[in-house]
């Protein structure tokens, strides 16, 4: 399986520091991916996105092979584990969480798992396909019918994520795979919501019909500078053959 990807991260305008973490890397058996968004406040320095990003790399390179769906929820779990370790202990002035979205590409299928509401979006015969469900009050509030999608878009509580790594011991995941099929051009998104509070799926849809990973990539980057994005906004672009 050949890749090809691209990733940006940018600070937003309202922002101290850039509190997104993103992370790619090539594997003997594949391709992993990772981005993730910390919780509140911080720093830099501080930054329980990269905290966790460095974590889940770790832990993905430690564990012995076994199933690749069983191997997310695995480190997502010790992560958050090691997450709360850090709170219970005070090891930083702030508690620590983040909110992630995880994809490991290997053997003409796609593995992924997420917690938050950074998601991930799949490009199947021009069309867009998002591939998660945020864990977010707004997507409580759709879910049981009290919002719809464009009243959602309005609603002042966008940002109100209900699960996040470190936020409680007990961390419900959600994991899914696909197969890909071996002669496709698979185009993913990983993204966090500083890129789908301003963006639509149509303007998503649009970046990510570019011929190749890089023009796809000064798509969604000139739509973000020209929203003058407030929040971190970050994404990974990565093609599978």
């Amino acid at each position: 399986m050949r890749i090809s990807s691209y990733r940006f991260t940018t600070k937003g305008k309202k922002k101290v520091s850039n509190l997104d973490f993103i992370h790619f890397q090539e594997l003997k058996d594949g391709w992993l991916g990772i981005v993730c968004d910390g919780v509140g406040d911080g720093s830099e320095n501080q930054n329980p996105a990269k905290l966790c990003s460095e974590k889940l790399v770790e832990l993905f390179e430690q564990i012995p092979e076994k199933d690749p769906l069983e191997m997310l929820k695995v480190v997502i779990d010790e992560t958050n584990k090691y997450f709360n370790n850090l709170n219970q202990n005070n090891a930083f002035e702030k508690k620590l969480a983040s909110t992630l979205v995880i994809l490991y590409l290997t053997n003409h299928s796609a593995y992924w798992g997420h917690i938050g509401d950074s998601r991930l979006y799949k490009l199947k015969n021009g069309r867009l396909n998002i591939l998660t469900k945020d864990h977010s009050v707004i997507q409580q509030l759709i879910d049981k019918g009290f919002l719809t999608l464009k009243e959602a878009l309005l609603h002042s509580g966008t940002n109100v994520i209900g699960r996040a790594i470190g936020e409680k011991v007990n961390v419900v995941v959600d994991v899914s795979k696909i197969n890909l099929q071996p002669f496709d051009k698979n185009r993913f998104l990983l993204c966090t919501d500083g890129v789908t509070q301003i963006l639509s799926d149509s303007e998503i849809e649009k970046c990510l019909q570019y011929f190749t990973v890089e023009e796809c990539a000064e798509c969604l980057k000139s739509l973000i500078d020209k929203y003058d994005v407030p929040d971190d906004a970050s994404f990974i672009i990565v093609d599978a053959y």
